[in-house]
Order: C-alpha cells, then sequence, then structure tokens
C-alpha cells in the first residue's frame, strides 16, 4: 500500500473531470492533519479529504467523515476567511511529484477576485497542506509550519515565498529515453537488485508498482544488476514504456486487495502479482480509496477494541488461575494436617514420661510396627501446650480445607465465565458487539463503568444486538455471538420445541434451530447445527468436537446466574469437526 505519484495522477484526473468549477461550499479539519472541503457541484454535493497523516497522507473524496472539534483550529479558520465562497479552477500535478495544486478564484477582502492555491504535499513524515497567494507566491499559512531550526533548506511560515520540494532527478515513464534508462539504472552499484534501482531511478513509483512492474516481465525482483544483459534491461524498459502510456493516457484500472475481508494495498494500475479471488475492482481512483480506507480502519477500530477487551479478560483470567493455584495448595496442605493431629494425640497420651525440649521420640500406636515418630516441639512450651498447638494446626487447617474447597468452585465457575468472554471477543465481528462485550464486563466488575454506560444502565435504553442467522434447506438457524445474545436468544427467541445446541464442557455460542411446526429435523441439519456450534466455540481448531443438543424446554437459566450461563437435560452428543457455514439469509 502506497499512495504514490501514480495514485496521485489518477486521483488528479478524476477530480479536474469531476469539480472543475465547484463551489467551495464549507471547510472542516476533524482532525489535527486532516482538513475537509465541502464543495458543491451541479446540485450534487462532495467531501473532499485532505490528509497530511504520515502513515495515510492522501487525497481523494469520501463517502463518510468524522464528527467535527467543537471550535476549529486555526487552520481551519484561515481557509474558511479565504476559500469559503470560492470556486475551484483546476487540479494540476507535475508529471509524477506526489504535489497536488488546487487552484481557486475567491473574492478578496474588496469583494474582488483573486487567486488562492491548496498544496498538499504527500511526503510521508514531511506531508503538508498549505495555503497561498499564487500572485505573489507567498504562503498564506500551512497545517505545519517548518521554522528554520527545524529545515535551513526550506522553511515554510506564513509571509515567506513558497519552494517546491526539493527535486529529486528521476526518470519519467513516458519521457525518458532507452539509453538515458540504460545509463541511469547501471550508474548504481552492480550488486543492486532491480526493486532497489528501479525505485532509485523512476519517479512517483512505490515499491508496490516497482514490484507489480517485474512481475509482469517475468524477471525476479532480487535479481542484481550484475546479472543484468540487454534484454533483462529490454524487458524492463518495453514494461515501463507500457506502463507510461498508460499513465499519460489517464488509463487506469483501480484495485484494492483484500484478504479476510481485510483491505490489504491498493493500487491504480492492475496488480497482477495477486491471485484474482484477493483483487478488487472500482470504477475510479476516489472510491478505491475511499473503500480501502473505511473498511481498513473499521478493521483496525474492531482489531483495536478487540484487543484491549482480550488484554482486560486475560488479565483476571490470570489472577483467578494464580488464585485457583493458592487454593488448591491451601486444600493440599490439609493432607498434611492430619499428621499434626497424630502428633497432639502422641503427646498427649505420653504426657507422663515427656519432658520439655527440643523434640520428643514417641512410638506410633497406630503403626503395627510400632515406628518411633520424632514430633518437633517448641521449648518454650510444656509439652501439654504443644500438644495442644498441634491440635489447633490441625483444626486450622480442616477450616481453612473447607473454605478453601468452597472459593475454588467459585473460582473455577469465574473462570468458566471468564473462559466464555473470551469466546465471545474471539467471535466478534462488529464494534456493536464490542460495545455489548464491553459493557457486560463492565457490568461484571472487571472494568470501570463510564458515566455514559451508568446513564445507559438506569435508563436501560441499550438492548443487545440481535444473534446471526443463517438460512439451510429452509431451516433457520441462530447463534449468538457474545453472552448476552446467547441470553437472548435461549431465555426469549426460543420456543419450547426449538432445537438447542452447546458445546460440551467448553465455552462456546449458544445455536438454536427454529421448529415451530415441530417436525422431525433432518440429520444433516442437526449436524451442521453441531458444526456452527463447535466452530463458535474455544474448540474451534480441534476436532471432534463434543456438541450436546437438546430442547429448549430441558434449558433453564439458574437465578443469579453469570450472562450466558445455563443448566440443560435430556441431552444428545455429537461429535463433529468445526467448519465455517455462510448461507444466505
Amino acid at each position: 500500500m502506497s499512495f504514490d505519484g501514480i495514485v496521485l495522477r489518477a486521483v488528479t484526473m478524476e477530480l479536474a473531470t469531476k469539480l472543475s468549477g465547484a463551489r467551495i461550499d464549507k471547510i472542516y479539519q476533524p482532525a489535527k492533519q486532516q482538513i475537509i472541503l465541502t464543495l458543491r457541484q451541479k446540485e450534487a454535493s462532495y467531501k473532499l479529504l485532505l490528509s497530511s497523516l504520515a502513515q495515510e497522507a492522501r487525497v481523494h473524496l469520501v463517502s463518510q467523515t468524522t464528527p467535527n472539534p467543537p471550535q476549529p483550529p486555526v487552520f481551519c479558520m484561515v481557509l474558511r476567511k479565504h476559500l469559503e465562497g470560492g470556486r475551484i479552477l483546476s487540479f494540476t500535478q507535475q508529471n509524477l511529484d506526489r504535489v497536488l495544486e488546487i487552484n481557486c478564484e475567491v473574492l478578496d477582502e474588496l469583494g474582488e477576485k483573486a487567486q488562492r492555491k491548496i498544496i498538499i504535499e504527500i511526503m510521508g513524515k514531511h506531508s503538508n497542506i498549505l495555503l497561498l497567494n499564487p500572485q505573489q507566491n507567498k504562503i498564506i499559512d500551512a497545517l505545519r509550519r517548518v521554522p528554520a531550526s527545524i529545515s535551513r533548506y526550506r522553511q515554510v511560515l506564513p509571509g515567506l515565498s513558497y519552494h517546491y520540494p526539493p527535486p529529486q532527478d528521476k526518470i519519467i515513464p513516458w519521457e525518458t529515453e532507452q539509453k538515458i534508462f540504460y545509463e541511469r539504472l547501471l550508474e548504481l552499484p552492480l550488486n543492486t537488485n532491480l526493486s532497489k534501482a528501479l525505485l532509485k531511478v523512476s519517479e512517483g513509483m512505490s515499491p508496490q508498482s516497482i514490484k507489480e512492474l517485474i512481475f509482469r516481465t517475468g524477471l525476479n525482483s532480487q535479481l542484481t544488476l550484475e546479472y543484468c544483459g540487454e534484454y533483462e534491461l529490454r524487458l524492463l524498459w518495453q514494461e515501463l514504456c507500457r506502463l507510461g502510456a498508460q499513465l499519460q493516457a489517464g488509463s487506469f484500472t483501480p484495485e484494492v486487495i483484500v484478504e479476510d475481508d481485510l483491505p490489504l494495498a491498493f493500487s491504480a494500475i492492475a496488480l497482477t502479482s495477486f491471485s484474482p479471488a484477493m483483487r478488487h475492482h472500482f470504477p475510479g481512483m476516489n472510491e478505491t480509496l475511499d473503500f480501502y480506507y473505511l473498511h481498513k480502519n473499521k478493521a483496525l477500530s474492531l482489531q483495536q477494541k478487540k484487543g484491549e477487551l482480550t488484554s482486560i479478560v486475560k488479565k483476571e483470567i490470570q489472577r483467578c488461575e494464580k488464585k485457583a493455584g493458592l487454593q488448591q495448595e491451601t486444600i493440599q496442605e490439609a493432607k498434611n494436617a492430619e499428621q499434626y493431629r497424630l502428633w497432639g494425640e502422641l503427646l498427649t497420651a505420653n504426657l507422663h514420661c515427656l519432658t520439655q525440649g527440643k523434640e520428643a521420640q514417641v512410638s506410633n500406636y497406630y503403626d503395627p510396627t510400632g515406628e518411633i515418630e520424632i514430633i518437633p516441639l517448641k521449648q518454650h512450651l510444656s509439652v501439654g501446650e504443644n500438644a495442644q498447638r498441634y491440635f489447633a494446626y490441625y483444626q486450622k487447617c480442616k477450616n481453612a480445607t473447607v473454605k478453601a474447597q468452597k472459593q475454588l468452585l467459585e473460582t473455577k465457575k469465574e473462570l468458566g465465565y471468564l473462559d466464555s468472554l473470551a469466546n465471545s471477543i474471539d467471535n466478534v465481528t462488529t464494534l456493536t458487539e464490542t460495545a455489548e462485550i464491553r459493557e457486560e464486563i463492565q457490568q461484571a466488575g472487571y472494568l470501570k463503568e463510564t458515566t455514559k454506560a451508568k446513564a445507559q444502565k438506569k435508563n436501560k435504553t441499550h438492548q443487545p444486538s440481535l444473534p446471526a442467522k443463517i438460512i439451510i434447506d429452509s431451516w433457520v438457524i441462530y447463534y449468538g455471538k457474545n453472552n448476552r445474545q446467547n441470553d437472548l436468544l435461549t431465555m426469549k427467541t426460543a420456543k419450547a420445541e426449538d432445537l438447542w445446541f452447546h458445546t460440551k464442557d467448553i465455552p462456546g455460542s449458544h445455536v438454536l434451530i427454529k421448529n415451530p411446526d415441530n417436525k422431525v429435523i433432518p440429520p444433516e441439519i442437526t449436524e451442521k447445527a453441531a458444526m456452527l456450534a463447535a466452530y463458535h466455540s474455544q474448540a474451534r481448531h480441534s476436532t471432534n468436537v463434543p456438541v450436546d443438543y437438546t430442547k429448549r424446554q430441558n434449558v433453564w437459566k439458574p437465578q443469579g446466574a453469570k450472562p450466558g450461563f445455563v443448566l440443560y437435560t435430556h441431552q444428545h452428543t455429537l461429535y463433529v469437526t468445526p467448519v465455517p457455514l455462510a448461507y444466505p439469509d
């Protein structure tokens, strides 16, 4: 993924066709390094994003925007003062430079027509957005001001003359002669591979574009220049010429590479190095970029929120596991308590023949051989007091064991609940579902409730999202993706004759086959539902997973039980291998 000069050329040509003459209606700055221009053109409204974010510097039309701050930043106010109400004259790009110029016509303070220019420099961490007075070539203001202390070569400050970024002296695909192309490549060290060599000499091309160009030639991108002869260089030159002619004519084939529903890359040219199944085509470059960043940001936001929830649940699981370990140690120590009782009895039985000291040696009358027991004593205590001390130890351990066993049972229940939360997080596919799980975690006391969460809880207006649904041969199958959906599905949606599924002794989703007419459910449908339950459980990557199923009338929720926890009877068990199912609703 890279917003290179080729992508910018495609965007520039589209914007020039669609928005030349458009009126600048509103200007917003929703984020520190993002500007939104709301443009009107022939009864239609467009939102043009200008971004100078280091990793996401770009320009394109967007369909959705983030909320604006209550107070506009200074640069936004400067843009509003000089540009609102004006019209866009043209969009220009010099060759394949990653610098876009938006030329505007506005009315100045005296009400006379004047020229203004927006310049977007897309240069990684040095990206910037500037407003110029082109007639004087003066900078009115910039989103990122650059004083002399940061750059001696090029200052970006209000009132200074504007200087273009330093030229890179690279070849332009549709202008350079074959001889010059050969010379520029062979001027590089001969141990330079083709990818780096083309990147150093070609203007406006990202590593991704270079990789695609080399792939089309059939050469190895790691091939070094010392092993390139006339044949290899000619292949590169011919492919570069084809690409140059395509770019000069404005013939683009915008694509987004998608894998597992996650956008990986975008391009203005066809990425034939990827499999056809991963390549998604779009009618224009603006639609391509809008799709890519919209879905990428959603996916990243989802991953981030899932990561936060996973971290919380994992921390609580570790706490419970540590607590369970201590409780098991306490229970284990109870086995040693019998030794304390024995020593107390032996000391009591031999009080008449023992004296104070470091230890007592007495015969164990419980042992058939009469083995001698060596019992440690506290020297400052009498033999009788030592005996009472051991009886007290015994009773203390016994009481602690009973308490620890009860606590261990509660800890195991809590671990089971936390495992169900972890499984719910794994099943999350939308931001709404992450919000539901976060709310459940807050209500369980593992996370402090926010003011908003408290208000929702007080008003009781927030309802869980509906369980997911698939249809197989007219049979409707529901499954919950989190504990709240599981409760809604089992305790509200399900009827007595519906068939209910859950993995045996494994945290997972509740699955339900709707059966309103009490028909005989085909075995293959039952098996598919069991596979669905196994796939949405912690045993997703296992084989021969046991799945219990029973009628809904045999399922109940104990009073005060955690979300998603139920008990059931009269179940049957199927052993299935989890497989993801995807059928249209």
